[in-house]
């Protein structure tokens, strides 16, 4: 009996006597579980719960990628994720990866696989009725139907001075009463030094004339050139210079008349002499390039004037025309707008017209 006992309490020591080769263990700590939120709305606040659905629709669209909407229109035209990736120019895998994006941000599977491909669900039927006439009318704004001339109806404003209409108007004007009868054209006078407020305050929609590289460096004018102008001095045909050599001192002294259009402080040929440290004895400044030639031709007045303007005046036979002792550069005419009307369809034609229409003129 007291041998077991013995047995009993040595088994008892062993127990609770730790072993050498064993490291203690740290109690366990009791776990103490957060209650589950099944909503973050409280059950019975039913002002809450009317809130809820209009705060999601709200976050959704907000960070929704809009991109998605196309993917969406695109599956529900063509029933079929391999032949929207098609139309979008889309690999299947972007399509699915897009498709996915849509159903988490919508809430819904929007399409459901068929043997044929897919189809939509009540969901997806529901929205595209509503999102359809809108998504539509979006495409429709930024992919607008091809330009049409002859049924057209809109009025250009377009800046030129006496000489360009000349030679421009007579054939815009018949090429718009066969191919554009409904287009209106308005003409104002044309100034290099007030280009950009002509476009910006004036709103006019096109510039034709001189000085192109004046144009270029206002900012947001474009520029391209119709034809060069190479100027000569004009004289009536028995003018005291009109034979032999044509020197420099008896052609300053002359009696010279110029043009100065709109917003022109002097004639850019006085600008040239002044380069050179030059002065000419300019007697007559003229607004209007038709008015010098019947000016030259009753007077002794010499000018430095495009040569061209002989070619459709009527004192053509009573003038010449003499290289003038300074040169005056070969000048570009040409069209000038706004960068703004860089892509609009009926500025476009506009300026494929004039392009088309007004080849050289000869000088």
């Amino acid at each position: 009996m007291g041998h077991s006992n013995c047995m009993n309490n040595s088994r008892m020591t062993n127990l609770l006597s730790p072993r050498p080769s064993a490291r203690a263990r740290p109690p366990r700590r009791a776990t103490v579980r957060a209650p589950v939120r099944t909503t973050e709305v409280p059950r019975h606040d039913d002002v809450a719960l009317a809130m809820a659905p209009a705060v999601a629709r709200r976050g959704t669209f907000q960070g929704m990628d809009l991109n998605l909407l196309r993917v969406f229109a695109t599956l529900m035209s063509e029933h079929s994720v391999t032949r929207a990736g098609a139309v979008l120019c889309l690999s299947q895998s972007a399509v699915s990866n897009s498709l996915q994006r849509l159903r988490a941000a919508l809430g819904d599977l929007l399409f459901e696989r068929t043997a044929s491909g897919i189809r939509p669900t009540s969901r997806g039927l529901e929205l595209w009725e509503q999102l359809k006439p809108h998504y539509l009318a979006i495409e429709k704004t930024l992919t607008p139907d091809a330009f049409t001339p002859a049924s057209y109806e809109g009025t250009f404003t377009i800046a030129m001075s006496d000489y360009t209409v000349e030679r421009v108007m007579p054939r815009l004007a018949a090429h718009l009463e066969r191919f554009a009868p409904r287009v209106q054209i308005k003409l104002v006078p044309y100034s290099v030094a007030n280009m950009f407020p002509m476009f910006e305050r004036e709103g006019i929609d096109l510039a034709i004339g001189a000085n192109l590289d004046d144009a270029q460096s206002s900012r947001g004018l474009r520029a391209k050139t119709l034809w060069p102008i190479h100027t000569r001095c004009l004289m009536r045909r028995d003018h005291p210079l009109a034979e032999g050599p044509l020197a420099l001192e008896p052609f300053l002294a002359a009696r010279h008349l110029d043009i100065c259009l709109p917003g022109m402080v002097i004639p850019l040929y006085d600008s040239l002499l002044g380069t050179h440290g030059m002065k000419r004895n300019l007697v007559m400044t003229l607004n209007h390039y038709t008015q010098a030639l019947a000016v030259l031709a009753a007077s002794d007045c010499i000018a430095v004037l495009p040569v061209s303007l002989l070619d459709l005046s009527a004192y053509a036979d009573k003038l010449c025309q003499r290289e003038p002792p300074v040169a005056m550069p070969v000048r570009p005419l040409g069209m000038i707008w706004h960068q703004r009307h860089d892509t609009s369809l009926p500025h476009v034609w506009l300026r494929d017209t004039l392009s088309l229409l007004l080849g050289p003129p000869g000088g």
